[in-house]
Protein backbone atom coordinates (compact mmCIF):
# COMPACT_ATOMS: atom_id res chain seq x y z
CA UNK A 1 0.00 0.00 0.00
CA UNK A 2 1.38 3.49 -0.82
CA UNK A 3 1.10 6.25 1.39
CA UNK A 4 0.99 10.29 1.21
CA UNK A 5 1.93 12.41 3.85
CA UNK A 6 -1.76 14.17 4.96
CA UNK A 7 -0.32 16.56 7.74
CA UNK A 8 1.22 16.64 10.91
CA UNK A 9 0.12 16.54 14.31
CA UNK A 10 1.42 20.21 15.65
CA UNK A 11 -0.14 20.60 19.27
CA UNK A 12 -3.21 19.48 21.13
CA UNK A 13 -6.22 21.24 21.66
CA UNK A 14 -7.96 21.70 24.50
CA UNK A 15 -8.19 19.13 27.17
CA UNK A 16 -10.33 16.24 25.61
CA UNK A 17 -7.67 14.53 23.27
CA UNK A 18 -8.44 16.62 20.21
CA UNK A 19 -4.99 17.76 18.17
CA UNK A 20 -4.09 20.36 16.27
CA UNK A 21 -3.06 19.19 12.34
CA UNK A 22 -1.07 21.39 9.71
CA UNK A 23 -2.66 19.93 7.02
CA UNK A 24 -0.89 19.40 3.67
CA UNK A 25 -3.29 17.02 1.59
CA UNK A 26 -5.88 19.30 -0.04
CA UNK A 27 -8.52 16.36 0.56
CA UNK A 28 -9.46 17.20 4.04
CA UNK A 29 -12.58 16.79 4.52
CA UNK A 30 -12.59 13.52 2.93
CA UNK A 31 -9.10 12.05 4.68
CA UNK A 32 -10.09 13.63 8.32
CA UNK A 33 -13.58 12.98 8.54
CA UNK A 34 -15.04 10.84 11.53
CA UNK A 35 -15.03 6.99 10.76
CA UNK A 36 -11.78 7.36 8.28
CA UNK A 37 -8.65 5.77 9.31
CA UNK A 38 -4.94 7.61 9.29
CA UNK A 39 -1.53 6.18 9.95
CA UNK A 40 0.44 8.48 12.28
CA UNK A 41 4.35 7.74 11.93
CA UNK A 42 5.90 7.73 15.35
CA UNK A 43 9.69 7.30 15.82
CA UNK A 44 9.33 3.01 16.16
CA UNK A 45 6.17 2.71 14.07
CA UNK A 46 2.96 3.79 12.20
CA UNK A 47 -0.28 3.44 14.09
CA UNK A 48 -3.29 3.48 12.90
CA UNK A 49 -6.01 5.42 14.27
CA UNK A 50 -9.91 5.96 13.50
CA UNK A 51 -11.65 9.57 13.41
CA UNK A 52 -14.27 10.12 15.66
CA UNK A 53 -14.56 13.89 15.35
CA UNK A 54 -13.53 17.06 12.61
CA UNK A 55 -13.56 20.40 12.39
CA UNK A 56 -11.73 23.48 11.56
CA UNK A 57 -10.34 26.03 13.97
CA UNK A 58 -8.64 29.07 12.62
CA UNK A 59 -7.79 27.25 9.64
CA UNK A 60 -6.27 24.36 11.09
CA UNK A 61 -7.70 20.69 10.79
CA UNK A 62 -8.81 19.52 14.46
CA UNK A 63 -9.56 15.81 14.83
CA UNK A 64 -10.06 12.94 17.69
CA UNK A 65 -9.24 9.39 17.37
CA UNK A 66 -12.06 7.28 18.51
CA UNK A 67 -11.12 5.96 22.31
CA UNK A 68 -9.28 8.78 23.09
CA UNK A 69 -10.84 11.34 25.32
CA UNK A 70 -8.29 12.93 27.05
CA UNK A 71 -4.78 15.24 26.45
CA UNK A 72 -2.69 13.24 28.20
CA UNK A 73 -3.76 10.02 25.86
CA UNK A 74 -2.52 12.00 22.26
CA UNK A 75 0.08 14.07 23.54
CA UNK A 76 2.85 11.88 22.50
CA UNK A 77 1.97 12.31 19.05
CA UNK A 78 2.95 15.96 18.33
CA UNK A 79 5.68 16.07 16.22
CA UNK A 80 4.32 13.18 14.20
CA UNK A 81 3.32 13.05 10.34
CA UNK A 82 -0.02 11.26 9.34
CA UNK A 83 -0.73 9.33 6.46
CA UNK A 84 -3.59 8.01 4.15
CA UNK A 85 -3.31 5.63 1.57
CA UNK A 86 -2.63 6.99 -1.43
CA UNK A 87 -6.23 7.57 -3.70
CA UNK A 88 -6.03 8.42 -6.79
CA UNK A 89 -10.13 8.64 -7.14
CA UNK A 90 -9.75 11.67 -5.23
CA UNK A 91 -8.22 13.95 -7.73
CA UNK A 92 -9.60 15.64 -10.65
CA UNK A 93 -8.92 14.45 -14.28
CA UNK A 94 -5.50 15.42 -14.88
CA UNK A 95 -4.14 16.39 -11.86
CA UNK A 96 -1.39 14.26 -9.97
CA UNK A 97 0.01 13.76 -6.24
CA UNK A 98 2.84 15.55 -5.91
CA UNK A 99 4.99 12.86 -4.98
CA UNK A 100 4.41 11.36 -8.16
CA UNK A 101 6.32 14.61 -9.39
CA UNK A 102 9.40 13.79 -7.63
CA UNK A 103 12.06 11.52 -9.62
CA UNK A 104 11.02 12.90 -12.98
CA UNK A 105 13.26 13.71 -15.20
CA UNK A 106 12.96 17.80 -16.74
CA UNK A 107 13.85 18.42 -20.36
CA UNK A 108 14.08 21.75 -21.50
CA UNK A 109 13.26 21.91 -25.41
CA UNK A 110 14.22 18.46 -25.62
CA UNK A 111 17.42 18.33 -23.41
CA UNK A 112 17.93 16.43 -20.45
CA UNK A 113 18.57 18.46 -17.79
CA UNK A 114 17.74 17.00 -14.40
CA UNK A 115 15.49 15.38 -11.82
CA UNK A 116 12.65 16.49 -10.07
CA UNK A 117 14.12 16.74 -6.05
CA UNK A 118 11.73 18.70 -4.46
CA UNK A 119 7.92 20.69 -4.94
CA UNK A 120 7.52 23.75 -3.13
CA UNK A 121 3.66 24.90 -2.61
CA UNK A 122 2.63 28.61 -2.33
CA UNK A 123 0.91 30.72 -4.30
CA UNK A 124 2.36 28.90 -7.15
CA UNK A 125 3.80 25.22 -7.38
CA UNK A 126 7.45 25.59 -7.56
CA UNK A 127 9.40 22.14 -8.72
CA UNK A 128 13.23 21.79 -7.46
CA UNK A 129 15.82 20.28 -10.16
CA UNK A 130 18.95 19.31 -9.32
CA UNK A 131 21.16 20.36 -12.67
CA UNK A 132 24.90 18.96 -12.37
CA UNK A 133 24.74 19.46 -8.26
CA UNK A 134 22.91 23.12 -8.25
CA UNK A 135 19.11 23.35 -7.34
CA UNK A 136 17.11 25.48 -9.80
CA UNK A 137 13.69 25.97 -9.14
CA UNK A 138 11.04 26.40 -11.73
CA UNK A 139 7.67 27.27 -11.53
CA UNK A 140 5.29 24.28 -12.54
CA UNK A 141 2.69 27.07 -14.60
CA UNK A 142 2.15 26.56 -18.03
CA UNK A 143 4.22 29.13 -19.30
CA UNK A 144 7.18 27.13 -18.86
CA UNK A 145 5.62 23.14 -18.36
CA UNK A 146 4.96 22.03 -21.90
CA UNK A 147 4.38 18.51 -20.95
CA UNK A 148 3.79 16.56 -18.06
CA UNK A 149 3.95 13.00 -18.70
CA UNK A 150 3.93 11.76 -14.67
CA UNK A 151 3.46 7.98 -15.56
CA UNK A 152 6.77 7.86 -17.55
CA UNK A 153 8.34 10.36 -15.18
CA UNK A 154 9.12 13.17 -17.75
CA UNK A 155 8.50 16.73 -17.52
CA UNK A 156 8.90 18.64 -20.65
CA UNK A 157 9.88 23.00 -19.92
CA UNK A 158 10.61 25.67 -21.98
CA UNK A 159 13.04 28.45 -19.69
CA UNK A 160 13.62 31.64 -20.45
CA UNK A 161 17.13 32.69 -20.16
CA UNK A 162 18.64 32.83 -17.04
CA UNK A 163 17.64 29.99 -15.42
CA UNK A 164 20.26 27.85 -16.35
CA UNK A 165 23.25 30.29 -17.73
CA UNK A 166 26.17 29.91 -15.56
CA UNK A 167 27.09 33.50 -16.47
CA UNK A 168 23.97 34.63 -14.77
CA UNK A 169 23.81 33.03 -11.49
CA UNK A 170 22.29 29.99 -12.41
CA UNK A 171 18.98 32.03 -11.50
CA UNK A 172 18.62 29.81 -8.23
CA UNK A 173 16.64 30.88 -5.99
CA UNK A 174 15.22 30.35 -2.33
CA UNK A 175 13.01 32.21 0.01
CA UNK A 176 15.68 33.36 1.85
CA UNK A 177 16.84 35.36 -1.04
CA UNK A 178 13.41 36.99 -1.91
CA UNK A 179 13.23 38.15 1.63
CA UNK A 180 16.70 40.01 1.26
CA UNK A 181 15.46 41.52 -1.92
CA UNK A 182 12.19 42.53 -0.48
CA UNK A 183 13.90 44.26 2.10
CA UNK A 184 16.19 45.92 -0.24
CA UNK A 185 13.06 47.25 -2.10
CA UNK A 186 11.28 48.73 0.88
Amino acid sequence: MELVEIGKIINTFGIKGDLKIASSTDFGEQRFAPGSHILVKTPREYLDFEISKHYIHKGFDMIAFKGYTDINEVEKYKGCICYAPKDTSLLPEGMHYISDIVDCEVYNNGTYIGKVTDVYQGAQAIIGVDVNGKKVMIPYIDAFVKNKDIEHKRIDVSLIGGFLDEDWCSFIISRDIWRILDNIYY
